[in-house]
Formats: structure tokens, C-alpha cells, sequence
């Protein structure tokens, strides 16, 4: 149950400060994408999705630690888990291996794994 739980934090810590560094690029990205020849909507469109994914991270930490508290915290982490193993895939299939991929799929290994491992709701 305590390695379960580690587990599940580290994930939650990892999937946190991999949403910070993706947040933090956004200024730089951002200016670039500005600069080019692209149309406004898709330029708009690109800084949305890149804020989204940061927000996403920060709301599936919160979701996952505060899911350990839970009588359901196994079904809830292992749902949280879903997030990070379909951003990766897309991520690898899309863009190839890079830093990001490899943070999105340790976040996605430690709930995974912390998930499995939890406890399943008691029987009533």
C-alpha cells in the first residue's frame, strides 16, 4: 500500500513540474509561432492547445493525489492514468521521441504502476 502510494505521488509531482516546464516554454513558443506566416485561427488555436495540455497536468495531479484519499482511489488513478499513456502515444506517433514524450511517459509508468498496486474498494 505505501510503495502504491509513493508511486501514485511521484506520478502526481512528475505530471506537476512537467506542466510547469511546459507552461514555462510558452512564452518562447509562442513568440515564434507568432512571427510566422500562419493564419490568426491557427495561431490562436496552437497557444490554446499548449496552455490546455499544462492545465491538463496540473488538474490530473490534483486528481490523482486527491483520488489516494478515496474508497474508489484505484478505479479513479487508473482512469487518471488513461491521460498520460494516450498524450504519449499521440506524442510519439506524431512527433517522435523527445524530452516531453519521456516526461508525459514516466507521469503515465508511476500512476500505472501506483494504480495496479492500490488497494480496490472494499466489499460491502
Amino acid at each position: 500500500m505505501k510503495l502504491a502510494r509513493w508511486l501514485v505521488i511521484v506520478g502526481c509531482v512528475l505530471s506537476f513540474g512537467t506542466a510547469l516546464l511546459h507552461g514555462y516554454g510558452y512564452k518562447s513558443v509562442s513568440s515564434v509561432i507568432s512571427a510566422t506566416n500562419t493564419p490568426q485561427i491557427l495561431v490562436a488555436a496552437f497557444k490554446c492547445i499548449w496552455m490546455v495540455f499544462s492545465v491538463q497536468f496540473i488538474v490530473l495531479s490534483a486528481i490523482a493525489a486527491a483520488a489516494l484519499s478515496s474508497s474508489r482511489g484505484k478505479q479513479l488513478v487508473l482512469l487518471c492514468s488513461l491521460i498520460p499513456i494516450l498524450d504519449a502515444a499521440l506524442m510519439l506517433y506524431y512527433i517522435g521521441p523527445f524530452i516531453g514524450a519521456y516526461c508525459v511517459i514516466a507521469v503515465a509508468v508511476f500512476m500505472l504502476a501506483g494504480g495496479i498496486l492500490l488497494p480496490g474498494p472494499a466489499n460491502s
